[in-house]
């Protein structure tokens, strides 16, 4: 019951929002790479009424991810980012079970470009507000490749039994809006928006539902629809310059995700109650989160840096992991 409750949940613990939600965009020919390693633990889940329970595992995960940010234009900036990227490392404890389970995988690309419509160098020209929108298209990555993780785990090998990401294509829109009160605060919402145009076959959605593939011979038979990802976010900002060249700011974000979960497509030779029965829709997912961070910024270095440390803490959901996560983004500044 345990492995079952586990593998039930969500697995994706890394958000792409750990970037700049703020409405900011580069200057034209100016850009800045991310470096973004994350570490999440825990052992707590949040169940399908919302309570936080034992989830049945110890779990323990490092990613590494990055991004590409550079302004085209004063107002328009062009990105590619990848958070969730690689899950390098992964470990699961699980009382009473031997079974060497971790999440090996790699997360989906997001390339789109930031377009600033209010702001001092926006087309409408503002020092109250700043106001971007991100269209973009979520790329999919190879998942894992269940035919082998099965082998691995009849072998008692280490296997991985779900995929950190839904790796299906999806078109999305991300929104900034910043009211700046003053020289040192601001605050921010955010939005970003990704419906799934396509679908996964079953035996691409997880260990298990390959399994139960090659046993039932459905396969292509049953698609995975996804339906989309929203994530709602307002965060406080205060800046705070520490001595000449040197920037110091801090944020309390609180985030919202939500998702409908897999909802199963059968042709018709498999459309009949019994089917439904046996691989019922998911329910939908839903996690908040707080999300403090620090950071400074180091602007005459002979490379601009920037150093920003995150900690996001589950406060509630239903049908997400509560793990806690702890992030560091280290961003490089460059200009032509």
């Amino acid at each position: 019951m345990k492995r079952v409750m586990i593998l039930g949940l969500a697995l994706t613990l890394f958000s792409a929002a750990i970037f700049a939600e703020d409405a900011i965009v580069m200057p034209r020919l100016a850009g800045r790479f991310y470096l973004v390693p994350s570490y999440a633990f825990g052992q707590k889940a949040f169940d399908a009424d919302g309570s936080r329970v034992d989830a049945g595992a110890a779990t323990n995960m490092f990613n590494i991810g990055a991004a590409l940010e550079f302004g085209i234009t004063n107002w328009i900036t062009g990105a590619l980012q990848w958070v969730p990227g690689i899950n390098a490392w992964s470990k699961y404890e699980i009382e009473g079970d031997d079974t060497n389970m971790r999440i090996l995988d790699t997360g989906d690309l997001y390339l789109g470009a930031k377009m600033q419509i209010l702001g001092q160098e926006a087309p409408v020209k503002t020092d109250m507000f700043r106001l971007s929108f991100a269209p973009g298209i979520k790329i999919p990555m190879p998942g894992p490749n269940y035919e082998r993780q099965l082998e691995r785990a009849a072998a008692g090998d280490s296997f991985t039994p779900k995929g950190i990401d839904k790796h299906a294509l999806g078109i999305g829109l991300r929104s900034y809006f910043d009211y700046i009160i003053n020289d040192n605060f601001y605050i921010n919402l955010y939005n970003e928006s990704i419906f799934y145009v396509t679908k996964n076959d079953f035996e691409k959605t997880s260990l298990k539902n390959y399994e139960a593939s090659k046993l039932n011979v459905i396969g292509s038979d049953i698609r995975a629809n996804y339906g989309y990802d929203l994530t709602f976010e307002l965060e406080p900002v205060f800046e705070l310059p520490i001595t000449a060249g040197i920037n110091f700011y801090a944020g309390l974000p609180i985030n919202y995700k939500t998702s409908p979960g897999i909802k199963y497509e059968f042709s018709d030779d498999f459309n009949n109650p019994m089917m439904h029965d046996m691989y019922p829709d998911e329910d939908p997912s839903h996690l908040l989160s707080l999300k403090p961070n620090v950071g400074i910024f180091f602007i005459d270095w002979a490379v601009p840096m920037e150093f920003k440390l995150i900690y996001t803490a589950p406060l509630w959901g239903k049908l997400e992991n509560a793990n806690h996560v702890f992030t560091l983004q280290a961003r490089l500044y460059f200009s032509f």
